[in-house]
């Protein structure tokens, strides 16, 4: 799709006439909102407070620092992995292909309405995950990865960018590109992302806006037939000494290739009601020069703005698109997915009686238009005010394209529309108690009547010497289904369902032992008409009450030079044939760490994966799910491991990783998923390099 450039044009507008003529400000304002989420020390080291990283709460468009991406220098050599994003998960091999997590409260807590992204959870640029930034100097993160392989390469090169103009805006941009040739027959996959974005932070006015475009494409295999040539892969190689991962057969061999794009843009604009005021107090004879003595009173060489209140207007337009496509007509597509619900007809060359025949071309769009209208009052603005408020109104508008039944191409495009109300209660500056409560409900249109509760609480405090915090949070939703699960209009499954609203209620609670580097985590959810795919890929809907729990451990330590991290996931769920997961997931890195010439720091480890046995679902590429499956399990036996070696040279990182040398070691399994396995061992590097400019 093509953006205009109108947000770039207001950006520029904005920075050069809006709120020039303010008082000058100290560094520190005391009515600022601070800093919620802790910055590691490691972050610091790089780059001090000079640079900061926001995101933005979502409806209510104010900003929260977090941390900045990819600043955790031990995690160089994985961080853009699928292994990186939970403790167990399935893929198709490639790191910028579908993914999803065997980890049940890692996954979406909703089927998105354009389910065909499901798969690529957290590897799309949303509102509430993207970042901004306000930096003292301009700055570069620069990452280039590879693997060792000619003929199966994998390239990554990816970078960041921002600088500030002035004290107020700041401008940047994001971009991604991944290709990777694969291992096993037709496993190609590229991805090409892009960002543009500014910010305008001033006292009485603040703006976020962003354009940005995402792109995947992957060509399909279907998965391998035959396991064995990987179980016991002695009885194939006929007389040579190891079995290539293109030997191994695949179910699709000719081209079929899935393509997603999303194009979207982002506008958030507060406008805040307060007053200017100067804090004056006692001196103490060391005061700075730049200062004035009024009687027994100092006058700080600066005033502040205390924020009481905000209005402030989101916007967000998206267009996703989703295409799979054949190189072209051919029985091996029969043989895979099935008889197919729509076939073409062509007369043979010699005349006769006209052949059916099926051509995968399916195509799905949809288009969606969100206003948000907040009023917020500030926490802070008066000693006695403990707490924020914000209430929003909502506006949804979505247009739907799906191929039509007679002709095979769009056919009219269906709209549905829905608004909300909503409201925020945040406690986030407090020292001993922080709060969070949300809720929203659908007043009008095709959500009518749905609804989202959630909630979080979190306290610190000190027990015999020892840092501890308590965290607790709750999950109520009552959501319209998805519509493109309700509706999916393809060469190999078509159906127009009528589902019923999903029903999720769901509780966690979290306990962080600072002091010892442990984190303990519980958390349970009740589901009803929980939606699943079946063996066909059709969606259906369990009505009876479903029941999930997860207990889940983490400990952080070292002992001189050696440190670890290890950890650990127990999960169940009350109807295992809906819902399959293995019991049990266990995560382990293991390494040394030295410093060589006292400015060069060594990490040497080796980082494991394993988990239980399970039926893990299957990935179907005409819908682009993972389907329910019984034909054999995945797990239970040799774990995934990876060697690797990070160094950090000032601001320079590089890596080496040798992956899955399991293989070194033993011929065992290394399904990811149903069909579908891990690649096989492979050296790679990388380097990253921060230019503080």
């Amino acid at each position: 799709m093509t953006i205009r450039p109108f947000l770039l044009s207001m950006l520029l507008l904005v920075s050069a006439a809006a709120w020039a003529q303010r008082p000058e400000r100290n560094n520190y304002n005391p009515y600022e909102v601070r800093d919620i989420e802790e910055i590691p020390d490691e972050i610091k080291m790089v780059r001090g407070d000079k640079l900061r990283a926001y995101r933005i709460t979502p409806s209510v468009a104010r900003a929260t620092r977090v941390d900045m991406p990819d600043t955790l220098t031990h995690y160089t050599f994985e961080y853009i992995s699928p292994e990186f994003r939970s403790l167990a998960v399935s893929y198709q091999g490639n790191m910028n292909q579908v993914w999803q997590s065997k980890l049940f409260f890692d996954r979406a807590r909703r089927v998105g309405d354009f389910f065909y992204t499901d798969g690529y959870y957290r590897m799309l640029y949303t509102p509430d995950e993207v970042r901004f930034y306000d930096t003292k100097t301009p700055f570069t993160f620069v990452r280039y990865q590879r693997n060792f392989k000619t003929n199966e390469s994998e390239d990554v090169v990816a970078g960041d960018f921002g600088v500030n103009m002035g004290k107020a805006l700041n401008l940047g941009a994001n971009f991604d590109y991944r290709n990777a040739q694969g291992f096993y027959t037709n496993s190609r996959s590229k991805d090409a992302r892009y960002r543009l974005f500014g910010s305008y932070r001033a006292d009485r006015y603040e703006l976020y806006a962003y354009i940005a475009n995402d792109y995947y494409k992957q060509e399909e295999n279907g998965g391998i037939t035959n396991a064995d040539y990987i179980l016991n892969p002695d009885r194939y190689t006929n007389g040579r000494t190891k079995v290539s991962a293109k030997d191994v057969p695949v179910q699709i061999t000719e081209r079929l290739t899935n393509r997603i794009r999303s194009g979207h843009a982002y506008l958030a604009q507060t406008f805040r009601l307060g007053h200017y005021t100067t804090i004056q107090r006692k001196p103490t004879g060391k005061e700075h020069q730049g200062t004035e003595l009024l009687g027994d009173t100092l006058s700080l060489d600066s005033t502040y703005f205390v924020p009481v209140g905000g209005l402030s207007l989101t916007t967000y337009y998206n267009v996703q698109s989703r295409r799979l496509q054949a190189q072209g007509e051919n029985d091996l597509w029969k043989n895979v997915f099935g008889d197919p619900v729509v076939t073409q007809t062509r007369v043979p060359n010699g005349g006769g009686t006209p052949v059916a025949y099926a051509f995968p071309n399916d195509t799905a769009q949809l288009t969606t238009l969100h206003n948000t209208l907040a009023l917020s009052l500030m926490e802070g603005f008066r000693p006695w005010v403990k707490f924020g408020i914000s209430a929003y109104l909502r506006q949804e508008q979505n247009w739907a394209k799906l191929p039509n039944a007679t002709t095979h191409l769009y056919g009219a495009t269906e709209r549905f529309s829905s608004t909300f109300i909503g409201g925020l209660i945040e406690r986030r500056e407090g020292t001993g108690l922080n709060f969070s409560g949300r809720g929203e409900l659908g007043i009008l249109g095709s959500d009518l009547g749905a609804f989202k509760i959630e909630g979080n609480l979190l306290t610190t405090f000190r027990l015999f010497n020892r840092q501890f915090a308590l965290e607790a949070d709750t999950y109520i939703d009552n959501a319209r289904p998805s519509y493109f699960a309700a509706h999916h209009h393809g060469t190999y499954g078509w159906w127009d369902k009528d589902l019923k609203f999903t029903r999720r209620i769901e509780l966690g609670g979290k306990v962080h032992l600072t002091s010892w580097g442990t984190q303990l985590e519980a958390r349970t959810a009740s589901l009803q008409n929980y939606i699943y795919y079946g063996a066909k890929g059709e969606p259906s809907q369990l009505t009876d009450l479903m029941q999930v729990l997860s207990l889940r451990a983490k400990q952080v330590g070292s002992a001189g030079v050696l440190n670890w991290e290890l950890e650990a996931a127990y999960q169940t769920s009350t109807n295992e044939s809906v819902l399959p997961l293995p019991r049990l997931a266990v995560a382990a890195d293991v390494y040394v760490r030295f410093l060589v010439a006292k400015v060069m720091r060594i990490d040497l480890g080796v980082k494991g994966y394993w988990h239980s046995a399970y039926y893990a679902p299957y990935y179907l590429p005409t819908t682009q799910q993972f389907i329910l499956q019984s034909e054999g399990k995945v797990g239970g036996e040799a774990p995934l491991l990876n060697a690797y070696a990070n160094f950090r040279l000032k601001r320079a990182r590089f890596f080496l990783q040798m992956y899955n040398v399991t293989e070194a070691f033993t011929t065992g399994s290394r399904l990811s998923m149903h069909k579908y396995p891990y690649n096989p061992m492979y050296l790679a590097g990388g380097v990253v390099v921060d230019l503080n400019n």
